[in-house]
């Protein structure tokens, strides 16, 4: 039976540390340049062939909560000093449709996703999952 995870042991597992166990979606290692991400399971999209994961323009209500405001931070960092590579925990919803949702599960993943784009005013940004080429 696989392991569970809490979503704090989630981000153990990239050895991170999220900065409050309550709204942090996002963490980072600097020394070990790790960025990781949470990411809704039921958001990811095929686009053209691609797996995707795309958030729009928030309101100004979610532009001010914490957890957003730091992962387009930890966004941003990725770029910069990541090549914009983010390790992923993939979360289940309790209720796809609650706002704003709860974690039922979550469990970190071997996904490697990318920033294509980030808008850090609108809070609008879209991630790819690639295959990460060793050279």
């Amino acid at each position: 039976m696989p392991k569970k995870f809490t979503h704090t042991q989630a981000f153990a597992h990239f050895d991170t540390v999220p900065t409050n166990v309550q709204w942090s979606w996002s963490a980072r290692n600097e020394s070990k340049k790790i960025v990781v991400v949470t990411l809704w399971q039921d958001e990811f999209k095929k686009v053209d062939g691609k797996l995707v994961y795309a958030r729009g323009a928030l309101w100004d209500d979610a532009k001010r909560r914490n957890g957003h405001n730091e992962l387009m931070k930890n966004l941003r960092w990725a770029l910069d000093n990541c090549d914009g590579w983010l390790k992923v925990i993939v979360a289940i919803p309790k209720d796809k449709n609650a706002r704003p949702r709860s974690i039922d599960e979550c469990f970190p993943s071997k996904m490697q996703v990318r920033v294509m784009q980030l808008d850090e005013a609108t809070g609008e940004f879209a991630l790819e999952a690639v295959s990460r080429m060793v050279a």
